[in-house]
């Protein structure tokens, strides 16, 4: 019987060893924490967001795109629906076609991913740290802590760099490299962004429907519409982590970023201009900021103000003209603040860049370099947006190296 040994027992770790145990293969899965599936059980804010019914290739990114593609063809959404019901899932669909197991909660997902490993059979070693692994003779030698075990192929599912508090480090980097493989450059992704804007800290705490637009060197790489929260460091919110990546890379390349945010989506600059001239028929000697409170939230007002250009000298809403209205439309739908940095690793969700996936073949997981070497999961130069790609990635990816392990069962 052909013997698996699975380093990292996360969401494609998982998935790998039910594939492969219920294909016969004797399977031990390495994990240097005490439990499985620590970032499954934070994911989608404690209910899991499983996967998308939207599985178009535009919502993975890589330096390979088209990597993705025989993984998520052969682990179907249809095939991962049924893999799930299988094990005991019901799903239930939420906004954007996100969907959640029904009982809305992550751990109902990891208990019963582990529940069928161990019913399957397969052999767990909790608290046990992987510190190197060899490969000779078509053998692979893993070192984990006092241990020296023979095995006859290796998945490496470790995870990348992000969420270092659950488990995220550049394990899976190191021994990918020691074993001939490229790692492309890697960058925190679905993460908060900072700036150096001052005057952002006036709006800490607002939370608005708005839309995000990064502009890298000036020019426009990506948008996206959804919640944006402001805060002491810069912004946050489902549109900023839907961005994050496109300024993540671009600030690791050093290259100018800047943010441009529109606070009223939902207006046309020409609808906007004529709300705000309407406004003026009631100004009542407000101060601006009183006659634009209770249109937008006042802790904006300095924002929108800085990004007007209105003349400093004006105080009062009598004193604004129609000339005023035009720009100040244009300032609610252009706030640019200026983007200087990530909040990191240790905030991110997923990390961009990781094995070079040229070196992998995609349609088994397979090193092209190393006979039954596998790699799966966020460890690979494969991350997707923010709705449940990341984990679909890791679910379908793991199936693969299983699949394939299986057929090249000796």
């Amino acid at each position: 019987m052909k013997n698996i040994a699975i380093v990292g027992a996360g969401a494609s770790g998982l998935v790998c060893a039910i594939t492969c145990a219920r294909a016969g293969l004797k399977v031990d899965v390495f994990e240097k924490h005490t439990k499985p599936a620590r970032k499954i059980l934070a994911s989608g804010n404690g209910r899991c967001n499983l996967l998308n019914k939207d599985t178009n290739i535009c919502h993975f990114h890589s330096q390979n795109p088209s990597f993705v593609l025989p993984s998520i063809s052969v682990f179907s959404f249809s095939k991962c629906l049924d893999f799930f019901c299988d094990i005991g899932i019901e799903v239930v669909e939420g906004e954007k076609g996100r969907l959640y197991p029904r009982s809305l909660c992550s751990s109902s997902v990891a208990e019963l991913l582990f529940y069928e490993c161990k019913r399957l059979g397969v052999g767990f070693e909790f608290g046990c740290e992987v510190l190197h692994v060899q490969s000779a003779n078509e053998k692979f030698a893993l070192h984990a802590e006092d241990k020296k075990l023979i095995f006859d192929a290796i998945l490496i599912a470790t995870g990348g760099m992000s969420m270092p508090s659950l488990g995220g480090s550049q394990s899976g980097y190191e021994f990918a490299k020691k074993l001939g493989h490229s790692i492309i450059e890697t960058a925190p992704s679905l993460v908060q962004l900072e700036s150096s804007d001052k005057t952002i800290k006036e709006a800490s705490g607002v939370k608005i429907d708005a839309n995000i637009e990064i502009y890298v060197e000036n020019s426009l790489h990506v948008s996206s519409r959804g919640d944006v929260l402001f805060a002491d460091y810069g912004v946050s919110g489902s549109a900023v982590l839907d961005v994050s990546r496109v300024a993540s890379v671009a600030l690791q390349e050093r290259k100018n970023v800047k943010a441009k945010i529109d606070i009223m989506p939902s207006f046309s600059k020409e609808e906007l201009r004529v709300l705000l001239q309407n406004r003026l028929k009631k100004t009542n000697k407000k101060s601006v900021s009183m006659w634009l409170d209770g249109l937008i939230n006042k802790k904006l007002t300095s924002l929108v103000l800085k990004s007007s250009s209105l003349p400093k000298n004006i105080f009062s809403s009598d004193e604004l003209t129609a000339k005023d209205m035009t720009k100040l439309a244009f300032g609610m739908k252009n706030i640019e603040i200026e983007i200087t940095g990530t909040k990191g690793f240790k905030s991110a969700e997923v990390t961009a860049g990781g094995v070079d996936t040229k070196e992998v073949d995609a349609k088994t997981m397979m090193s092209k370099k190393v006979q039954n070497l596998y790699f799966s999961g966020e460890v690979l130069d494969v991350d997707g947006d923010c709705g449940g790609y990341n984990l679909y990635w890791a679910w379908a990816s793991g199936f693969v190296a299983g699949h394939s392990m299986a057929r090249e069962k000796a």
